[in-house]
């Protein structure tokens, strides 16, 4: 082989590493989006899970021990008091109505995956003509705001974070 096929030679293989590298890079890229919209689907999975079970608890402390209608928003839970009723209330099989989630934080692996997700709970009583304003009155209607993440494997980069809210009213139906 003459020195003339030697260097088109080593540009070729220049040129097939070069395109190599760049198409991993592409593809490494594509993984890393997939991963992303795979996290976003398991969280907004957990999220919706916790607002189910958070929906299907009783409004309220004294609304969960009594048949009766409550009439006046004063004998609710105050909004200091909103959180687990005693110290049994300490996970999601022990909650007993809406706002014993408030300042609960829970991580759980998704099943099927490796993946560990944080989530975290704020309850508020709201404004009930308009929800996205929160009171230190006590009124019929409740927020609960969610935020989740992923914790495990470790996230390089930006942390992509969901955050959902989900309102509750106090409806007597007799």
């Amino acid at each position: 082989m003459s020195t003339g096929q030697t260097i088109l030679t080593m540009g070729a293989f220049m040129l097939l590493t070069t395109i190599l590298l760049n198409f991993y890079s592409v593809l490494a890229k594509s993984s890393d989006i997939v991963e992303s919209g795979q996290d976003g689907i398991l969280a907004t999975t957990l999220a919706v899970s916790y607002t189910e079970i958070a929906q299907g608890l009783a409004f309220d402390e004294i609304t969960d021990t009594s048949d009766a209608a409550i009439g006046n928003a004063n004998l609710l839970t105050t909004s200091a008091n909103l959180g687990p009723d005693n110290y049994l209330e300490t996970s999601l099989e022990t909650f007993n109505d809406f706002d014993d989630f408030n300042n609960f934080s829970i991580e759980k692996e998704a099943s099927g995956t490796n993946r560990r997700f944080r989530t975290t709970f704020k309850v508020y009583y709201v404004d009930p003509t308009n929800v996205n304003n929160t009171t230190t009155t006590r009124t019929f209607t409740k927020r609960m705001d969610l935020t989740t993440w992923r914790t495990f494997p470790p996230v390089t980069g930006k942390v992509d974070t969901l955050r959902m809210s989900v309102v509750l009213g106090y409806f007597h139906f007799d």
